[in-house]
């Protein structure tokens, strides 16, 4: 089986990426596995798991531990709303896809709120995803929750 701390760089900016969109968009676990033994890597069937408030969030039979972890944070970012500017979040630059659905935070989410609200982009640097359409700086990785609303909470007062 593969290594779930890969020697490839970019295989592990995967996994650490989806890891932290899942801890970022308040998923309370993440989970990488393989559903079958004794078969080359590519063949074991990967996937990747978020759990949030009692509902768990599936990307499953992938090639790779980094194939399933990417696709779960493209699952979690597709028809998305931003938490920072309110706006859809798209994945490319041809745009959006929106739905009728529920936000993770238990909130309903219309199409035609997506539509009015605009488009985010989104993208994935190295290990993390955020939005390429803001101007604020993003704040560290290493940053904990706290420390991120503190400092959000001094930009605002001066």
């Amino acid at each position: 089986m593969t290594d779930l701390a890969p020697d490839d760089p970019k295989a592990r900016d995967a996994l650490i990426a989806a890891a932290d969109l899942v801890g970022r968009s308040g998923g309370k676990s993440f989970q990488i596995g393989y559903l079958h033994d004794d078969v080359p890597s590519e063949e074991a069937a990967w996937y990747a798991h978020a759990q949030y408030r009692g509902v768990r969030i599936t990307a499953e039979n992938h090639r790779s531990p980094e194939a399933a972890a990417e696709a779960l944070a493209v699952q979690l970012l597709t028809g998305a709303k931003c938490v920072h500017c309110g706006r859809l979040v798209a994945l490319s630059t041809a745009g959006a896809v929106a739905h009728d659905g529920t936000l993770i935070d238990g909130t309903p989410w219309t199409v035609e709120q997506a539509r009015a609200a605009g488009q985010c982009l989104w993208k994935r640097d190295g290990a993390r995803w955020d939005r390429v359409c803001g101007d604020e700086p993003r704040p560290p990785l290493s940053m904990n929750r706290a420390q991120r609303r503190a400092r959000q909470n001094g930009r605002r007062r001066g």
